[in-house]
């Protein structure tokens, strides 16, 4: 696949495996149970939730 750009990754080489999908996924879950308990900015701070490094 190549090397990650995301930082997800858990090959050991760095190469891309697919992790981000996983991550957006649980992402995507956690930002929606908190809209649905009505915390809408901290919905917003798990969407746009990057990894640096």
């Amino acid at each position: 696949m190549g090397a990650c750009g995301c930082g997800y990754t858990t090959d050991p080489e760095k190469n891309c495996n697919g992790t981000h999908r996983v991550v957006q996924a649980v992402k995507t879950d956690i930002a929606q149970a908190l809209a649905a308990k009505g915390l809408t900015e901290a919905s917003e701070l798990v969407k746009e939730f990057k990894k640096s490094s």
